[in-house]
């Protein structure tokens, strides 16, 4: 008789080597109506920026990954025309239809897997809605969101990502779970933090304009809801020797973790819509060796929904930090540029911590939003000063 084979197992995350992987360059692009850049144009230029910032060449680019999607772009195959801009000519290179806070979560794989030194993450939204006001692109989005749930299988009518957020607010608020006005004083203090940082696209409000906004979907007004917006970006990550020979590394990748949420069918996207960053987010501490998260400073999330702003920082084990150390920038409801906006997340972040002023880690939180609530890839990354 055959022996029975062990299983084979990893050790803990604690335990495996702490991995060394350094964000070095950063840049974010805002696109306007104003602006008559192509996408390949765009994206050439915030991948120059990037690299200048990080103070290497083009050539030291072992790896390259995009985040974007074809019915954005208006584009069969829009990885043709933008790889090339994105330092992906005769190199490695791949295109995730996801968030970009995913494609850092590869691209830091592929570093600590020995297979290059430097990648170079970018993200692109342009969509192709004929214009990148608010209206436009949400249009557009809700439109692509609407087609994402499986029209065979399972597609509840009329869902869509609105929708998603929608449903769990008015659950939040039927329950007593979350105030009105807590949920219009979140999108006020949010929308104001970023038109004050510069990164925010919308205008300064007071609470009057956020309960007198219309309706977008019930109970959610429409200034409750992300500010959509059009932009490009790009990140520099390098590992080990590489990144410490750079002129200045920004900020130090100490944990990340990922985790998928549930798809319609199972309701607890609704009941737990936190559960897969809560997932994630225990990844990442103890990846990071991170384990008492009240010394986190700071924490830019995702947060699609005021209403689901408190229980996300639960999940996220960051219920301590007070309401000033949260979403500095603004947020989503400051400016959301739809697939990249995880990667506008973590910029915000680094360019915090490279400050020197935070007193502690930061936490990115970023998510796949295309479905809203449902199925979305929630990822959760763990900064220090370099």
């Amino acid at each position: 008789m055959t022996p029975p084979v062990a299983a084979l197992s990893e050790p803990p995350l604690s335990q495996q080597p702490r991995e060394d992987v350094y964000v070095v360059g950063r840049a974010w692009i805002d696109v306007d109506d104003h602006d008559d850049r192509q996408l390949d144009e765009l994206i050439f230029d915030a991948c120059s920026q990037a690299l200048r910032d990080a103070g290497v060449r083009r050539h030291q680019i072992g790896f390259s990954v995009t985040s974007s999607l074809d019915l954005y772009d208006g584009r069969s195959i829009s990885n043709a025309l933008t790889a090339p801009a994105a330092a992906g000519y005769l190199n490695d290179e791949l295109r995730v239809e996801g968030d970009a806070s995913s494609s850092v979560v590869l691209a830091m794989a592929h570093l600590i897997s020995g297979h290059a030194d430097m990648a170079i993450v970018t993200a692109i939204n342009v969509p192709e809605a004929g214009s990148t006001a608010e209206p436009a692109v949400r249009q557009l989005r809700e439109h692509v969101s609407s087609y994402t749930f499986d029209s065979h299988m399972d597609r509840p009518v009329g869902m869509r990502a609105a929708v998603t957020l929608g449903m769990h607010a008015a659950r939040r608020l039927d329950s007593g779970a979350v105030t009105w006005d807590r949920l219009v004083d979140r999108t006020t203090t949010d929308i104001n933090r970023g038109a004050v940082s510069g990164r925010g696209r919308r205008s300064p409000v007071t609470a009057d304009d956020v309960r007198s906004s219309p309706m977008a979907v019930a109970p959610l007004p429409q200034l409750m809801l992300p500010a959509e917006s059009a932009g490009a970006g790009a990140v520099v990550l390098a590992y080990g020797v590489a990144a410490r020979r750079c002129p200045r590394p920004l900020a130090r990748l100490t944990g990340w973790g990922s985790a998928t949420g549930q798809p319609p069918a199972n309701r607890t996207w609704l009941d737990e819509p936190a559960a897969a960053a809560a997932r994630a987010a225990s990844k990442a501490y103890e990846r990071a060796g991170l384990t008492d998260p009240s010394t986190v400073a700071g924490l830019e999330m995702t947060d699609l929904s005021p209403a689901l702003s408190d229980e996300l920082q639960g999940a996220l084990q960051l219920a301590h930090l007070p309401d000033q150390a949260v979403n500095v920038s603004g947020g989503v409801r400051a400016n959301h540029p739809g697939i990249a906006s995880g990667l506008l997340r973590l910029v915000d972040a680094v360019e915090r911590v490279s400050d020197g002023a935070t007193g502690g880690p930061l936490v990115v939180h970023g998510v796949d939003d295309l479905m809203g609530l449902v199925s979305g890839t929630a990822n959760v990354f763990v900064l220090e000063a370099s």
